[in-house]
C-alpha cells in the first residue's frame, strides 16, 4: 500500500500495533471471537521485522500445559489456515526428534514425555537405532534417551503470516502498511488514541506486537517493557546429500540447539546462554 493511499478511520475498537506473526493472529484471533473495528498498523510491510528469518519450528512439548495445549491449537489452526484463506503457509509435518545426552536429561525428558501422553500428544521413547533410521546423518553413540513427535513440523513464517492477514482481512479487519505510530494518547492511565503520519486514531485499546521495537512503543504510552534485542546465530551449510523437507527437526535442549532441513541444506542453530545485547543505543 502506499503512503498515498492510506486513508485511516477516525476511531477503532482496538489497534495492533505490528505486522509479524504475533500481530497477525491476534488480529485474526479478535475477528473470530466477533470484534469489529480492528485496525493494524505496520511501519513498513507485513513480516519485515523479526518474522521473516524465524525458524519455524512447530513442536509441541513445552514446559506447562497451558504452553503445550497452545503449541498443539498452533499446529491445528495452521493445518487448516490454508485451507481456509488460499494463502499457503509452508506447512511441512516432518516430526521432530528430542535428544538426552546426559542421564539428568534423559531422566528430565522421560517425565516431560510420559506429561505428554497424559495430555494426548502423539509421542513416542525410541531407540538410538531408530533416531539413525529416522535421522541416518546423525551421530547416535551418545544417546541417553530420544523421543520422537511424528505431528510436529514446521512453517514458513511469512507465508503463514499473510495467510494470517489474509483470514483477518476476510472478517473485516483493516490493515495498514508502512503507516508508523509516532505517539499514544492517554488519559488518567488510559488510551485514548493513537497518532500516525497519516492522522490520529481513537482508541480504548493498543495492542503491542512490534516484536523487538515493543519497548520503544510501550514507552509512548508510559509503560516500561523490559525487552532488550540480543544477536541469534544460525548457519546453513552446502547442500548435503539425503537431506529431504520430510526430515524430521533434530532437538537438543540440553545445547539449546536445533538442525532441520533448509531447501536440501542442513540449518543449525543455537540459542546463546550469554546473549549478546543488539543495539542497545
Amino acid at each position: 500500500m502506499s503512503t498515498a493511499s492510506i486513508d485511516l478511520p477516525k476511531s477503532a475498537r482496538a489497534v495492533i500495533i505490528g505486522g509479524g506473526v504475533a500481530g497477525c493472529s491476534i488480529a485474526y484471533h479478535l475477528a473470530k471471537l466477533g470484534w469489529t473495528e480492528i485496525v493494524l498498523l505496520e511501519r513498513a510491510q507485513l513480516t519485515s521485522g523479526t518474522t521473516w528469518h524465524a525458524a519455524g519450528l512447530l513442536t509441541t512439548l513445552r514446559d506447562t500445559e497451558t504452553q503445550t495445549r497452545l503449541a498443539a491449537y498452533t499446529q491445528q489452526l495452521y493445518r487448516g489456515l490454508e485451507a481456509e484463506t488460499g494463502q499457503a503457509t509452508g506447512l511441512i509435518e516432518c516430526g521432530s526428534i528430542q535428544l538426552a545426552l546426559t542421564p539428568d536429561k534423559a531422566e528430565e525428558m522421560r517425565r516431560g514425555f510420559r506429561a505428554a501422553q497424559a495430555w494426548g500428544i502423539e509421542c513416542e521413547e525410541v531407540s538410538p537405532a531408530r533416531v539413525q533410521e529416522l535421522w541416518p546423518l546423525a551421530y547416535v553413540g551418545d544417546i541417553q534417551a530420544a523421543f520422537h513427535f511424528p505431528r510436529d513440523g514446521r512453517a514458513n513464517p511469512t507465508d503463514v503470516t499473510q495467510a494470517l492477514a489474509k483470514g483477518a482481512r476476510k472478517a473485516g479487519v483493516r490493515i495498514f502498511e508502512r503507516c508508523p505510530v509516532t505517539a499514544i494518547d492517554t488519559r488518567d492511565g488510559q488510551v485514548t488514541a493513537v497518532q500516525t503520519p497519516h492522522g490520529r486514531i481513537e482508541t480504548g485499546i493498543v495492542v503491542n506486537c512490534a516484536g523487538i521495537w515493543a519497548r520503544q512503543v510501550g514507552a509512548l504510552a508510559g509503560v516500561d517493557v523490559p525487552l532488550q534485542a540480543a544477536e541469534h546465530y544460525y548457519m546453513i551449510s552446502e547442500a548435503v546429500a539425503g537431506v529431504h523437507p520430510k526430515l524430521p527437526i533434530l532437538r537438543d535442549p540440553g545445547r539449546s540447539a536445533y538442525i532441520r532441513e533448509e531447501a536440501g541444506k542442513l540449518m543449525v542453530g543455537i540459542f546463546e546462554t550469554e546473549s549478546k545485547p543488539w543495539r542497545v543505543e
